[in-house]
């Protein structure tokens, strides 16, 4: 899937004025990924779904994260004592009905926040007008998830789960930042990284096959999975990968 980034201009009081100069944020640890609880503008609520999670995930001073659908990034800088988000840019998948509501009234309450400060576990970036809290998600299973060969064996879309067809469908992730697997139909291999609670494929490509009919939909849904970023949950000997799109994946590593 080729995504367009859709740059978003910030209209934000006393930002980016002529002469205006940045400094960088030391004094306080907002580093990790953050899941929305909740939000507020002088609109309304921010509406939080919980199939199509927000996340901000900070590093340094630049941010990235998922707007209930599409995927964003930009960079935190304060001028003047006030913060300001420069340079956020989304991708532009198309989204309807609630998720568009609720990434709609997140990206606007995110480019109104002035200030970011910790309260207790929580993290808060607020302003005039806006008010949005996250709670602290846990890294990644990574060391669990690495050098282990996964098979396929459930895809779930919303509440409807089905079994995998064709050829074993595969996914090894190594250490050394490679990856390697099959959709059941065609093969596939990159490099990962791993971004906050996501795992994303830095790079990706498939082998040249035309998938059958009763295999196009499973393949499109393990490329959709692997190819836009997923949060990895182990249990036991079960791995599961869970797209921004509510796309699930279940494998079970092979002994």
């Amino acid at each position: 899937m080729t995504l367009k980034l859709l740059v978003l201009a910030l209209v934000v009081a006393a930002c980016g004025g002529p002469g205006a100069t940045s400094t960088p944020r030391t004094e306080l640890d907002t580093s990790g990924t953050w899941q929305l609880t909740s939000g507020r503008t002088d609109a309304g609520e921010v509406p939080i779904l919980d199939d199509h999670p927000i996340t901000l995930t900070i590093t340094g001073d630049e941010i990235g994260g998922t707007a209930a659908c599409n995927r964003y990034g930009g960079r935190l800088a304060v001028r003047d004592g006030r913060l300001t988000i420069d340079n956020l840019a989304m991708t532009a998948m198309g989204c309807e009905g609630p998720v568009a509501a609720s990434e709609a009234a997140y990206t606007g309450a995110l480019v109104m926040v002035t200030t970011i400060r910790r309260e207790d576990e929580e993290l808060v970036l607020s302003g005039p007008a806006a008010e949005l809290r996250f709670s602290q998600l846990p890294p990644p299973p990574t060391a669990e998830l690495v050098d282990t060969t996964w098979v396929l064996e459930t895809i779930f879309v919303g509440d409807v789960a089905s079994a995998p067809m064709g050829d074993p469908a595969m996914l090894e992730l190594r250490s050394d930042g490679t990856f390697g697997g099959s959709t059941g139909c065609r093969p596939f291999d990159g490099a990962w990284i791993e971004r906050g609670e996501q795992i994303q494929a830095h790079t990706m490509a498939m082998g040249d096959v035309v998938c059958p009919g009763d295999l196009e939909q499973q393949d499109s849904h393990v490329v959709s999975v692997i190819g836009d970023g997923f949060v990895p949950t182990i249990e036991d000997d079960l791995l599961t990968l869970i797209d921004p799109g509510g796309v699930g994946l279940v494998y079970r590593a092979r002994d």
